[in-house]
């Protein structure tokens, strides 16, 4: 879902059930891909004999998607007009960001996952500063000095290095 693309059966498996060797952990997905399969019908995932994927058709609705598309429609400089366009979509973005990627999920013993997840945790993060960076040069731009100032602290609240921020606060 993360990656848009078709994951390995060995990498999945080996991910999930590090402590097992790659037969038993295979075996493992295997039942439990049955089991889900079982659970919520064989639409949801494309599972060959390699690989697993989700299909395109299935109309999921990836918040993360969705946060970096939002992010990504808004350019870096800021001024008066692309503010009024873009504040909506920076809005939008910045409520669906509730907490780090993943947080409170793990994989008891998996270093591989441990060191994905806070790949993406840190990205996501850096996306959440530069919107929050845009929002408060945009509302100190409107001059809306208060709603700057509350970009300006949650910015502060994940990184107290960004000199922007501290200014702003």
């Amino acid at each position: 879902a993360v990656t848009v693309k078709a994951q390995s059966r060995s990498t999945v498996a080996a991910l999930l059930w590090p402590e097992s060797d790659e037969v038993r952990a295979k075996a493992t997905l295997r039942r439990t891909l049955a089991a889900l399969n079982n659970a919520i019908g064989k639409s949801w995932l494309i599972a060959d004999r390699n690989t697993l994927t989700l299909p395109p058709q299935a109309g999921l609705i990836i918040d993360i998607h969705r946060f970096g598309n939002l992010l990504n429609q808004c350019p870096q400089e800021v001024d008066l007009t692309n503010c009024k366009e873009c504040l909506p979509n920076l809005q939008e973005a910045i409520a669906l960001y509730r907490d780090d990627f993943l947080a409170g999920f793990t994989l008891s013993d998996s270093t591989e996952f441990d060191d994905w997840q806070a790949f993406y945790s840190e990205t996501y993060r850096r996306m959440l500063a530069g919107g929050l960076d845009r929002m408060m040069r945009c509302y100190t731009l409107q001059q809306n000095y208060e709603l700057a100032i509350q970009m300006g602290r949650r910015w502060l609240a994940l990184d107290l290095l960004p000199a922007p921020a501290h200014r702003a606060h």
